[in-house]
């Protein structure tokens, strides 16, 4: 049986948390910590712990793929070009994980490892090719495509690249898909979940529709999990000296619209008051950093006009919103481009990726996209639908870049700081 390297690698942690913590190797623990480039991150599930033989991480269809291959525990529930470049490395690309189904192009034939490297190109920075057409009675239609990579881009039909979203922290959300094309505005999560796996089990999994239940069961199952940031090098444990972080204290976190208040024992925290003088100013910064999320700057703009949520940073109402980063000056080699034109107004515009509108056709939903929950969110770079900022700082920038936000150098180190601890 093969399971790819990508699950191979999950079950090794598991064996690995198994030897370290008595359990056995079919589950991970609660709070058990993942490295990534801030500290460590943990899942806590509302089960009691991780349960890897959930049919989540289950053969399903008949390409190898589980759906873990996509959405690893070890890398906040999405995947990493890291965690891609591994299996092609180790696999010499014919992990299950690299299926025509992603290449960059539906008629590509892998045959040779120089293919696989060409037909994977977009894939190995963590980027899947999804598409959709537009819709017949769409207010707006396609005057112009550009389709470097010949991933099936027409006047009729859009094709994008996409990073997978997280598969957790759902306890605190209104829709499930980058588009809501699951839970398409009903607001009813479970349902858009069971939609969404239905759909990878009999398309992105290569089997068949799904017997009655197994859809649910993982829906069910991913309900339960939260994800965060647990521990800062340097500081240590997230939820120490009156704070609130890692992943314990958001199961405990209820859906509602509110600034985020993880932090506040450590607001003007005296270095040395606390712990040593390095991890008290650490946890300042943090605490800077979380007061510039929450403020309202002098023109008006606030990072929780869209990550509303409290102490989860999705948008609590389920709202999408475009944050510039399907424009065409962010476009990324291989991004097909379209050209767009009213059928009313005649106005024009160019986008990678029209988000909500290949589902609505509507003019105003044209590049926006789901708020998803900021929590964990060190573990699974890079950012945007589209993978366009490879660092929480390259998220900064971008906010300033495209939406006219202001941060001076220290201030966008603490909003960075503050990010890494979520």
């Amino acid at each position: 049986m093969n399971l790819g390297f990508v699950r191979r690698a999950s079950i090794a942690t598991a064996l690995f948390c198994a030897a370290s913590s008595g359990v056995l190797a079919d589950e991970i623990p609660n709070n058990f910590p993942f490295l990534n480039s801030a500290g460590t991150a943990a899942t806590y599930s509302t089960n009691g712990s991780v349960d890897l033989e959930n049919a989540f991480h289950a053969l399903q269809g008949a390409n190898g793929r589980t759906c873990e291959s996509c959405h690893l525990p070890q890398a906040g529930w999405s995947v990493r070009p890291l965690d891609v470049e591994l299996a092609f490395l180790f696999t010499g690309g014919k992990d299950p994980l690299f299926n025509v189904l992603d290449a960059n192009s539906p008629t590509a034939n892998p045959v040779t490892l120089k293919d696989r490297l060409a037909a994977y190109s977009m894939l190995r920075k963590g980027l899947f090719r999804r598409g959709g057409n537009l819709p017949i009675d769409a207010e707006f239609e396609i005057v112009g495509f550009d389709d470097p990579l010949q991933a099936g881009a027409s006047a009729t039909r859009f094709e994008f690249f996409r990073r997978p979203l997280a598969t957790a922290n759902f306890h605190i959300a209104k829709n499930v898909g980058w588009h809501d094309q699951n839970t398409n505005g009903s607001g009813d999560v479970h349902t858009g979940l069971v939609t969404q796996a239905t759909g990878a089990l009999s398309g992105a999994l290569g089997g068949p529709p799904p017997a009655p239940g197994v859809a649910d069961a993982i829906a069910v199952y991913e309900e339960t999990l939260r994800f965060a940031q647990q521990s800062i090098f340097g500081l240590g444990s997230l939820a120490s000296c009156g704070a609130q972080g890692g992943p314990e204290n958001l199961s405990l976190q209820p859906a509602a619209n509110g600034r985020f208040n993880l932090y506040d024992a450590w607001i003007g925290l005296t270095p040395g008051s606390c712990t040593t003088v390095s991890a008290d100013r650490k946890r300042a910064q943090i605490a800077r950093g979380q007061e510039i999320f929450n403020r309202t700057d002098a023109n008006g703009k606030t990072c929780r006009g869209c990550h509303n949520a409290q102490n989860n940073g999705s948008n609590v109402n389920g709202t999408l919103f475009d944050a510039g980063a399907s424009r065409a000056e962010f476009r990324m080699n291989g991004m097909p481009l379209y050209t767009l034109r009213n059928k009313v107004t005649n106005d024009v515009r160019q986008t990678t990726d029209p988000g909500r509108a290949v589902r609505t056709g509507r003019w105003a939903d044209v590049d926006k996209f789901k708020t998803p929950s900021l929590r964990g969110v060190a573990a699974r770079p890079p950012y945007f639908h589209n993978g366009i900022a490879p660092t929480l700082h390259d998220v900064v920038i971008h906010y300033e870049t495209a939406l006219g936000f202001k941060f001076t150098p220290q201030e966008r180190a603490d909003l960075v700081a503050f990010m890494e601890a979520l």
